[in-house]
């Protein structure tokens, strides 16, 4: 199967791909799927560090060292295709590497010396609000933020097709109305005539843009997921959708 969505330019993490890097070292097509892995999860794994009571810095330093040691050595030479969900796989082995560190007593700083990633540590930080009377765990608020990236990377993915298709400017005003829950709420006849569409053409984009989004999302979660299946998919489609109102 093609590491990619129906686009063709968004490299997609999926798990035989990934585990290609235990034959091919730094294939770069290996590459590409454990660097969009990256983007898509350190800020939910640089959240878990913060939460888990460690500094900023130091979130940080654990965060760029295993990435660092999930794109230059072994992370996923024991993983076979049993091991499920991306997002819970990553989470076991960052709670591990949280493990040696702690024993270590000394942070492996930035990857030995060179970022691997970028990481914009203040906009994740914009983003955290540590109160001792928030009784979500560390661990649900991992998972509530997988879920957010992965919805972000699919508003992404439609935003470069709809630019790339010279809908840009369309796509902007119309965004907002991606969210069904949303329908109903904007002033259709306003964007109408922004965009010197017809109220009908207007609901249509919409509707367009709506099922274009979830065919995006469908991808992205396949390949997060050892078994793609239909019935795979869908069941972690609802743990995405139950852990963003956890």
């Amino acid at each position: 199967m093609n590491p990619q969505t129906h686009h063709g330019a968004f490299p997609m993490t999926r798990w035989s791909v990934v585990l290609t890097l235990r034959d091919e070292g730094d294939a770069p097509r290996g590459r590409l799927a454990l660097d969009e892995l990256c983007r898509i999860y350190w800020r939910p794994v640089y959240s878990y560090a913060r939460y888990q009571g460690l500094s900023p810095s130091d979130a940080e330093d654990l965060t760029q060292s295993f990435f660092s040691y999930a794109l230059e050595k072994d992370l996923f030479s024991a993983a076979d295709s049993t091991l499920g969900k991306m997002r819970n796989y990553l989470l076991t082995a960052f709670g591990r590497h949280i493990k040696h560190w702690q024993r270590q007593n000394n942070a492996q700083k930035r990857g030995g010396g060179r970022d691997i990633i970028s990481i914009e540590a203040s906009q994740a930080e914009n983003e955290i609000t540590i109160d001792p009377a928030d009784h979500r765990t560390p661990e649900s608020i991992y998972q509530r933020l997988c879920a957010l990236r992965i919805i972000e990377a699919a508003v992404d993915q439609l935003a470069i097709e709809q630019t790339e298709a010279g809908k840009g400017e369309q796509f902007n005003l119309l965004r907002s109305r991606l969210d069904p829950s949303q329908a109903g709420s904007g002033n259709d006849a306003e964007l109408a005539a922004q965009l010197g569409l017809s109220h009908d053409a207007v609901r249509q984009s919409i509707s367009r843009l709506r099922k274009r989004f979830r065919e995006i999302m469908r991808d992205l979660v396949a390949a997060t997921l050892s078994d793609p299946s239909e019935e795979s998919v869908q069941e972690e489609l609802s743990a995405l959708r139950n852990a963003l109102v956890s």
